[in-house]
């Protein structure tokens, strides 16, 4: 069995196994969805149905999907030409159908704005991948996803869906500023498998009721995110995040500091923990949070303002005046 095959069969034993359902409500919402085949678009719909995912947004992915089938150069096997030809095909169906990428959340939402971000590029690819039995699986890089085709040779074409173009490795790794240790990890650049793309799922509802200051209720989603995907620094993250708006400080820094370690190169993560330590007038793990993340992001000037503040709590007058004064010349080019 090839590179190809083992990355595929892995993928396709959770939706064998699916019907006994993996994590709370998955299982039991996908009996209520549409009939055969389910692919992963429908699993994110279950999920969402109490946002507002319904009938017509199953309906719309089954006739993409049926759409796809017609105009895709479909293969039994693949080389580099006729996997471009595959993914360029895509690509022109979703554009054509009036899809954007901006910022957006859900799914559903974004079938009905025709506004989708990364993860729902990525899932109407796999949605369609999935029925067609084309050899494509998702990859996470820090907040954002891609996907990976599988060739019959055993190499693979990294896709950029958000601009209809193939990135080498080293791309993403310099680009998105990728830790040597997050990718000895497997936190980064490796190839999803489905359960853990069910997790991004779980964790891009839990953003959307953070977004919404909706606390309490996004944890779970969260929870959930880091059964399916045990190493997912964006859930850390995120649930660190909500913790410290729900005042719940020490969980909060319990997630942040999991998610710093994950993923040490994020100056959001190192910002709210920063937030954290300040809040719990532990000046010396602030401050040298804050000066990692103007290490990692010069150009923000909240650490800037915030070590002024340390500076001036702990008696460092002097020090307090130089930084808030490199705070305001920054603050003010943003102007």
């Amino acid at each position: 069995m090839n590179i190809k095959q083992i990355v595929l069969v892995a993928w396709l034993i959770v939706i064998i196994s699916a019907g006994g359902g993996f994590d709370v409500g998955w299982g039991a919402a996908a009996k209520q969805g549409p009939v055969e085949p389910q692919n992963i678009a429908y699993d994110f719909l279950d999920l969402e149905k109490p946002f507002g995912a319904g009938k017509k947004h199953y309906e719309y992915v089954a006739g993409l999907i049926q759409k796809a089938k017609t105009r895709l150069p479909l293969r039994s096997s693949y080389g580099r030409d006729e996997a471009f030809a595959v993914l360029k095909g895509v690509d022109s169906l979703l554009r054509g159908e009036g899809f954007v990428f901006k910022d957006n959340l859900l799914l559903c939402k974004g079938i009905d704005s025709r506004i989708i971000d990364c993860d729902n590029y990525c899932t109407l690819y796999i949605a369609i991948a999935e029925v067609l039995k084309i050899p494509i699986v998702p990859v996470y890089a820090p907040n954002h996803s891609f996907l990976r085709f599988y060739l019959d040779d055993g190499n693979y074409i990294n896709w950029e869906t958000t601009k209809n173009t193939s990135y080498d490795d080293d791309y993403y790794i310099k680009v998105l500023r990728i830790s040597d240790g997050s990718l000895k990890r497997g936190v980064y650049l490796k190839t999803l498998g489905r359960k853990e793309f069910i997790g991004v799922e779980y964790n891009t509802i839990g953003a959307y009721l953070l977004a919404a200051k909706k606390f309490s209720e996004a944890v779970p989603y969260f929870n959930t995110a880091l059964r399916c995907y045990p190493i997912f620094s964006s859930a850390y993250h995120n649930r660190g995040t909500a913790l410290y708006a729900a005042n719940r400080l020490r969980d909060a820094l319990d997630d942040l500091r999991a998610a710093a370690d994950l993923d040490p190169n994020r100056a959001s993560t190192r910002t709210t923990l920063a937030d954290v330590y300040l809040d719990m007038k532990d000046y010396g793990q602030a401050e040298k949070q804050y000066r990692a993340v103007i290490e990692l992001d010069p150009d923000n000037y909240v650490p800037y303002n915030n070590l002024a503040l340390i500076m001036k709590e702990t008696g460092r007058e002097e020090e307090s005046r130089i930084w808030l004064k490199k705070s305001l010349v920054i603050k003010g080019r943003k102007r």
